[in-house]
């Protein structure tokens, strides 16, 4: 509680100062470049998320609803890393990996973990943790960290806060309107409004964070894309009534992406 509590507090304190505004990908993300991770593996999901009491059937569902949307940041999270040309075992490979594990999560966040190049052949491990989620009655939240620690130096070489908040539209009478993508994605899922929401924001969360990474040696770009401008380490993402993606720096709009189907 008190690691989560003073995660939020950071988060929130360095939000009000100018991140790394301008640096390259070549300079923020040194320690990747220098590694050249090939692999990574994506530890289980650590959910920090706070639930209800259940006193009445809303207080079940939102507690059902935040579970289903943990799961699927995790399971979402290793299309961005593929598609940017790093080799990510899949979810079944992946769980037989975690079953083996005698190691709590916070042993394999802090501790050595040259095990996992030596016997597995993985460069590097991605943790993502979920600290907070929040709601209106046309927007959801979610508070969430990301960190990539090195198999060979046991070092990170990544770590990303983002505060993220997904926007509807609403009608004439202030209720929101979901997004075609979203309807077809409850339809899809058979899960309810509010699921569908939630899962679609930890996509495009995932999507956006980990895109941002160098890309890995598979990718055409790897070379060519040094020069780009990187995240910050510390963001608001706003996903904006239309689809698009609006990064946050500052209280100040610095990047708007195209919609987040592309």
């Amino acid at each position: 509680m008190r690691r989560r509590l003073n995660t939020i507090l950071l988060l929130a304190a360095t939000l009000l100062f100018p991140a790394c505004d301008g640096q390259k990908k070549m300079v923020h993300y040194s320690d990747i470049y220098q590694e050249q991770p090939l692999s990574i593996y994506i530890a289980p999901l650590n959910d920090m998320a706070m639930r209800r009491a259940v006193r009445e059937m809303d207080d079940s569902l939102y507690n059902a609803s935040i579970t289903v949307a943990a799961k699927q940041m995790y399971l979402s999270a290793a299309d961005p890393l593929v598609s940017h040309g790093y080799y990510v075992p899949g979810p079944l490979s992946s769980a037989q990996i975690a079953a083996t594990e005698s190691r709590s999560g916070k042993q394999l966040r802090n501790e050595n973990i040259n095990d996992y190049h030596d016997d597995l052949g993985f460069d590097a491990i991605l943790f993502i943790d979920i600290l907070e989620w929040r709601q209106t009655s046309c927007t959801w939240s979610v508070v969430a960290e990301y960190v990539l620690r090195s198999t060979k130096t046991n070092s990170e070489i990544m770590h990303v806060w983002v505060d993220a908040t997904k926007h509807l539209p609403t009608d004439y009478k202030g209720n929101p309107r979901a997004l075609k993508d979203d309807l077809d994605f409850a339809e899809k899922y058979g899960c309810d409004f509010a699921t569908a929401q939630r899962c679609r924001l930890v996509e495009m969360v995932n999507k956006f964070v980990l895109k941002d990474l160098p890309a890995g040696q598979r990718a055409r770009q790897q070379k060519s894309e040094r020069f780009l401008k990187s995240n910050p380490e510390y963001y608001y993402l706003r996903i904006e009534r239309d689809g698009s993606v609006v990064l946050l720096d500052n209280n100040e709009t610095i990047e708007t992406s195209e919609s987040t189907k592309s």
